[in-house]
C-alpha cells in the first residue's frame, strides 16, 4: 500500500510539504501542490481521512442539504459540491429535507453528532423563527444556497428572484398576454415571495395589476402543480399563458396541458424559471429563465472551505446572481392580442 513517504519521493519534496497539501495546514505554490496531486494519482495514495481528522480534531466531511436530490436544479448543486469538495480533500455528504421543517431539524442535529467540517443549507423556511431553530442547531461553519433567512448571519448565494419573475411575466405581457396563470411556491419562502413579488412590477410596469385569483399553489412539486395548472385550464375563459415558478412545476404544467388534449403554445404558452438539460430538446424547446446553478453553488462551495480552513466567522455576504431568459419556442402572442398573429 503506497504511503505519503512514496509521495514525497514520487514528488521530490519532503513528507512535511506533502501533508501540507493533502491538510491544507501551510501555504503551499500551485506548482507544488500540481506536483503532490500528480504523484498521488499516479501511485494510488489514500490519506486516512479518520487519523487526520483525530489528529486534526476536525472532519473531512461536508454537508450538502436540499430539499429535494431528484430536482436537477439541486442535483446539480450536488454534483459541483461532491466534485469540489473530492479535489479539496473533503467529502461531501447530500441528503434532502422534502422541504419538511421537521426532518430538515433531524437531519441538522445529525449532522451536528458527526461534527462535520461544515454545511451548506438550501432551507425549508425563510422567516426570523425559523432561522432561530436553524441557529440552535448550528455549530459551525455554514453558507445558505438559494434563499436567504431572516436574522442569519451567514454568508448566502443566491438568484436574483425578483428579476427572474420579472424577465418571464414581462415576455408573457410583451406577447399581449393578460390572463396568465402563475404557478407559485409555498408563502414563507423567500424564493417563492421574491418571485410572486416579481410577477406584480412586471404587470404594474405595463399599467397593469395582477390577478390574484390567477396565482395558483404549486408548492414547487409536480403534482401540485399539475392539480392547479388544471383547475385553471378548466376555467372560462382559461388563461392563454401559464407560468411556472419552478422547474418541477414546468413539468406538471406541461403534463396537465397535454392531458386535455391541449398543445403548446397553440392554445396556451408556458414558461418557467430554471433551465434544465432536456428542456431544449423537448417538443416544444422550452423558454425559461435560467439561473447559473453550477456557479451558485461552486462559489457557495468555495466560501464554505475558506471558512473551515482560515476558522474566521461568516462575514454576513449576500451574492445575488442574475437570471438569463432563454428564448425557445413554448410561447406565443397572444391569440386575443390586437394585431397579433402567433410567434413561435
Amino acid at each position: 500500500m503506497a504511503t505519503i513517504k512514496d509521495v514525497a519521493k514520487r514528488a521530490e519534496v519532503a513528507i512535511s510539504t506533502v501533508s501540507a497539501v493533502i491538510n491544507r495546514s501551510a501555504p503551499v505554490s500551485e506548482f507544488v501542490i500540481e506536483k503532490v496531486q500528480k504523484a498521488i494519482a499516479e501511485i494510488g495514495y489514500v490519506p486516512h481521512g479518520a487519523a487526520r481528522s483525530l489528529r486534526s480534531g476536525q472532519s473531512r466531511l461536508v454537508g450538502l442539504v436540499v430539499p429535494d436530490i431528484t430536482n436537477p436544479h439541486f442535483a446539480t448543486a450536488a454534483r459541483v459540491v461532491e466534485s469540489v469538495c473530492l479535489s479539496r480533500g473533503y467529502m461531501a455528504v447530500v441528503l434532502s429535507t422534502g422541504q419538511d421543517a421537521d426532518r430538515e431539524n433531524q437531519i441538522l442535529q445529525m449532522m451536528r453528532m458527526q461534527r462535520m467540517a461544515g454545511m451548506i443549507i438550501i432551507p425549508s423556511g425563510s422567516d426570523a423563527e425559523h432561522g432561530a431553530h436553524l441557529l440552535a442547531e448550528l455549530n459551525g461553519p455554514t453558507v445558505l444556497l438559494d434563499s436567504h433567512i431572516e436574522g442569519m448571519p451567514h454568508d448566502v448565494f443566491k438568484l436574483d428572484n425578483v428579476e427572474a419573475a420579472r424577465l418571464a411575466v414581462d415576455y408573457l405581457l410583451g406577447l399581449g398576454h393578460r390572463r396568465i396563470a402563475i404557478l407559485k411556491g409555498p408563502d414563507g419562502i423567500a424564493t417563492a415571495d421574491d418571485r410572486l413579488e416579481g410577477c406584480r412590477i412586471a404587470f404594474a410596469a405595463h399599467g397593469l395589476t395582477l390577478d390574484e385569483s390567477l396565482c395558483l399553489e404549486g408548492g414547487f412539486a409536480q403534482a401540485e402543480a399539475f392539480g392547479s395548472t388544471l383547475s385553471a385550464l378548466a376555467r372560462s375563459p382559461r388563461p392563454t399563458a401559464i407560468f411556472a415558478m419552478s422547474n418541477m412545476m414546468t413539468l406538471g404544467v406541461i403534463r396537465a396541458v397535454f392531458s386535455q388534449g391541449l398543445s403548446i403554445p397553440g392554445d396556451v404558452s408556458v414558461i418557467g424559471i430554471d433551465d434544465f438539460e432536456w428542456a431544449e430538446i423537448m417538443s416544444p424547446r422550452l423558454t425559461l429563465v435560467a439561473q447559473p446553478n453550477s456557479d451558485m453553488a461552486r462559489d457557495a462551495v468555495e466560501a464554505l472551505l475558506e471558512q473551515i480552513e482560515t476558522k474566521q466567522p461568516p462575514a454576513g455576504r449576500l451574492r445575488i446572481y442574475p437570471p438569463r431568459l432563454v428564448l425557445r419556442n413554448s410561447c406565443a402572442a397572444a391569440p386575443d392580442a390586437p394585431g397579433g398573429s402567433p410567434k413561435k
